[in-house]
C-alpha cells in the first residue's frame, strides 16, 4: 500500500531537513518541489516574477506526477493551506487520490525565526529571495502561520525552532503509519 508523509510549515521552517530525515529512516522516496523548480531554473531564463510564477506552476505538475508515479514517499513543498484562496502554494487536492494512507508532519516554527532563516539561506537566484522586502515578507509569514497544519491525515507537530530529536520524530511517524486505519 502506498503511504505518503506530507511535510508542511512556513517557508524556511525546516521542512526539507525534516523530510530528509524521515525519508532516509523509512526508505521512502523524497519528493521535494524545490528540486523540480530549480531544475527548471537551470533550463530557463527567469527575468521576472511572472516567469518565476509560471515555472513554479510547471514544477507543481512535475512534482505531482512524481508523487503519483512513485511508491511511498515523503513530500515537501510550500503547500497551499486548505482555507486559503490565494494562488500561492502547491495544491493538496491530488494527495488523497494518490496515497492510500497520509500523515502530515507539521514543522512548527514562529514566523520571526522563519524570517531570519529565510533571509539567511542561499538558494538559486531565480527564487528572487534577495529582492524580497523583509517587512513585506515578515507580514506574509505571519499571515501564513495560521494556515498550518493543513489537516492532511493525522498530524504530527514537530517544533523546528528548537533542536529536534530525530529518532523521536521517526518513531512517531512510524507509529502513526502503523496506527492509520487506512494502512491496514
Amino acid at each position: 500500500m502506498k503511504m505518503g508523509v506530507v511535510v508542511t510549515g512556513l517557508p524556511a521552517s525546516g521542512k526539507t531537513t525534516i523530510a530528509r530525515i524521515i525519508a532516509n529512516a523509512l526508505a521512502f522516496d523524497l519528493i521535494d518541489k524545490d528540486d523540480f523548480l530549480e531544475g527548471l531554473y537551470k533550463l530557463n531564463d527567469v527575468r521576472t516574477w511572472e516567469d518565476r510564477k509560471n515555472l513554479s506552476r510547471q514544477s507543481d505538475v512535475l512534482f505531482q506526477d512524481a508523487g503519483k508515479k512513485l511508491g511511498s514517499a515523503v513530500l515537501v513543498s510550500h503547500w497551499k493551506p486548505l482555507a486559503e484562496d490565494g494562488d500561492s502554494g502547491t495544491s493538496t487536492d491530488w494527495l488523497m487520490e494518490a496515497y492510500a494512507s497520509l500523515i502530515e508532519v507539521y514543522c512548527s516554527c514562529p514566523s520571526d525565526i522563519a524570517l531570519d532563516r529565510f533571509l539567511a539561506r542561499k538558494r538559486h537566484p531565480s527564487h528572487f529571495d534577495k529582492q524580497r522586502d523583509p517587512t513585506e515578507l515578515a507580514q506574509q509569514l505571519r499571515s501564513l502561520e495560521s494556515g498550518y497544519p493543513i489537516g492532511i491525515g493525522s498530524v504530527l507537530e514537530v517544533r523546528t525552532d528548537i533542536k529536534v530529536n530525530q529518532k523521536e520524530v521517526v518513531d512517531k511517524v512510524r507509529q502513526m503509519l502503523r496506527d492509520d486505519p487506512l494502512s491496514v
